[in-house]
């Protein structure tokens, strides 16, 4: 990416690379004006002169990737730059009162200009350029630091650096070269031959907004330059390569916008971007701009409207298959191992993860909602996993089965409780820690640095004895009050995920005791076994709570903290009542100004 210099005595456009042309686009109004340079290292290619009005005034890069926006009377005197402000993320009281059992810490940035994630990326050039297949380009791209938010998609991990710069650059150059080096696909883009309807059509596409009329000049002097280079093809194909070249390392392109006063409703194409990429994970295509363009996404009915229709496509269901997918770390399947286990075939691996996806595809398409994630007794099953169950295989490969009370929701299946364990030991410290993070968002200390594993029971001593003895050294909190007893429920279950009424400590069975009790944040309630806390969950306001956090981070795209208690409330009431399913929670997010909204305050 072209860095922008924070000052320049001469204001002048400098000449750069064809290869660098697009990045220069990147750059903002520094100091006067001034386009970015190029960085050291840029390729040296044919030069032209940047044409004035393909800068993007008020959008300055930073080194980190991030973007400030230029808006009146913000920052210093003079500067029309926002400072960035860290936030310094207290610890909460005691007395917040909610806060003190969900974890609401974080530190959002608000970004008013964001990257898009690499699918996005992917998923928006294959869209506007009609390419047949996904192209690969970006699986060279940097990847988020994983582990580090809740997802990939979030406003934090989405910085840029040099190698950013120059992986979008050649991704541009190759792009264009493949689209005008072949006929149809240039006829598919634009079927005429003209530079202004060229310019025009493309751009309002790429841009996701029509072009401002400088914009729109600025293109057509490069569009002229472009067509009297030397090279192979007529004049229209090499304007048409330098200007799609350009237009697709646009941070208008590359980064999704929330521009204007703080506090005011999204423009109609900016909600019809944030729609699209959270919706359909790809740039809005025609039809979604032209219902921007006749004002039908300017009310919180109007957007709800459209939502309801992109809610019911397949590409939502690809959404929230990746939500899920994230939420519960269905990535881990493929490095499960069970070591000395009679019988295990590593191809009940890919199983384990399609009927994850599945069970939440069923939720979702169905109209389900919340609690049917803890009490449905529909599961999919295939031949690997079907003897686990005690059922004998179906004659499909992956197949809905009635699995009945005793495995009531996702968490009583195989891949929860084979994902959860030791072999084929159960792992009552990893089961109760992901309840505890991944469905209540209770706020657990950092793991000791050093974890001893547990020691061989002693004779007579059950699993649930030698856990609580080994972790009673932890300090008490965290593992016997909140860990310990949510992983405990699953104590009938083995390391394989069967269901069994006894343990065996070598020669001895042992009567398993799976009850406890948890401090909700409506009060503490107990249990006797994993049925009875999936009950529990169903309908226990912090489950309800914890999911809206996890949907609304995925949505928005960055932390939920405290500020965002009223969006959290409203959510959960919709996901517990009778007729809350997860599409009318994901509507009631549209509809709330959390979304509709540009953020109060810049960075």
């Amino acid at each position: 990416m072209a860095m922008c210099q924070q000052e320049d005595p001469v204001n002048t456009r400098p000449l750069l690379s064809l290869g660098a042309l697009a990045s220069a686009l990147l750059a903002s109004s520094c100091s006067g004006g001034t386009l970015g340079r190029v960085p050291e290292g840029a390729p040296e290619q044919r030069s032209v002169q940047v044409p004035e009005g393909l800068a993007a005034p008020g959008i300055t890069t930073r080194a980190s990737g991030a973007m400030s926006v230029a808006m009146p009377g913000a920052g210093a005197a003079g500067s029309g730059v926002v400072p960035e402000v860290v936030d310094p993320n207290p610890a909460v009281p005691e007395s917040a009162g909610l806060t003190r059992t969900i974890n609401l810490q974080g530190s959002p940035r608000y970004y008013r200009v964001s990257r898009l994630t690499n699918g996005q990326w992917t998923n928006s050039v294959q869209a506007l350029l009609g390419l047949p297949s996904p192209p690969l380009l970006a699986e060279s791209f940097q990847e988020a630091v994983s582990g580090t938010t809740d997802f990939t998609n979030n406003e934090l991990v989405l910085d840029i650096d040099s190698r950013g710069w120059s992986d979008y650059q050649a991704a541009a150059e190759t792009l264009a070269s493949q689209v005008v080096g072949d006929r149809a696909l240039l006829a598919k883009l634009y079927p005429g031959v003209d530079a202004a309807g060229f310019i025009a059509s493309v751009g309002r596409r790429v841009y996701r907004r029509p072009l401002a009329p400088a914009e729109i000049t600025g293109y057509r002097t490069l569009f002229e330059v472009g067509s009297a280079m030397s090279g192979n093809g007529g004049g229209f194909e090499k304007g048409a390569s330098v200007v799609l070249e350009a237009m697709l390392q646009s941070p208008h392109f590359l980064y999704r916008t929330e521009l204007g006063q703080a506090g005011a409703p999204l423009s109609g194409y900016e909600v019809a971007t944030k729609l699209s990429f959270w919706l359909r994970n790809t740039t809005p295509d025609d039809a979604l701009l032209d219902a921007a363009e006749r004002g039908d996404l300017n009310t919180q009915e109007g957007i709800a409207r459209m939502a309801a229709r992109m809610l019911d496509e397949p590409a939502a269901s690809n959404v929230m298959r990746e939500f899920h997918g994230q939420l519960l770390h269905f990535d881990r399947f493929s490095n499960m191992s069970k070591v000395g286990v009679e019988g295990y075939d590593p191809n009940i691996h890919t199983e384990l993860e399609d009927a994850s996806y599945r069970f939440f595809d069923r939720i979702f398409s169905e109209g389900l909602g919340v609690e049917d994630i803890f009490l449905a007794t529909t599961g999919f099953v295939g031949p690997y996993m079907a003897p686990y169950y005690g059922l004998e295989p179906s004659a499909s490969e992956m197949g809905a089965r009635e699995l009945g009370e005793g495995r009531l929701g996702y968490f009583t299946q195989l891949p929860f409780l084979m994902l959860n364990a030791h072999n084929d030991d159960p792992d009552a410290i990893h089961r109760g820690v992901s309840i505890s993070l991944d469905v209540l968002c209770a706020p657990l200390g950092p793991p000791a640095a050093v974890i001893p594993p547990l020691p061989t029971p002693r004779p007579g001593q059950t699993n649930r004895q030698r856990v609580d003895e080994h972790t009673s050294l932890c300090g008490g909190a965290c593992h016997n009050d909140m860990i310990n007893p949510l992983g405990f429920a699953f104590e009938n279950f083995d390391g394989m995920g069967q269901y069994r009424e006894q343990e065996r400590n070598g020669d001895e069975l042992l009567q398993i005791d799976s009850s406890g009790s948890f401090a909700f944040i409506d009060g503490r309630q107990s249990w006797d076994n994993a049925e009875a806390l999936m009950r529990v969950l169903a309908t226990d306001p912090q489950a309800h709570l914890c999911y809206a956090k996890k949907l609304a981070s995925f949505g928005l795209q960055r932390d939920v903290v405290r500020d965002d208690l009223g969006l959290l409330e409203a959510l959960s009431t919709v996901s517990r009542s009778t007729d809350g399913s997860l599409k009318e929670v994901m509507l009631t997010l549209v509809k709330h100004a959390a979304f509709r909204m540009r953020a109060g305050d810049l960075p």
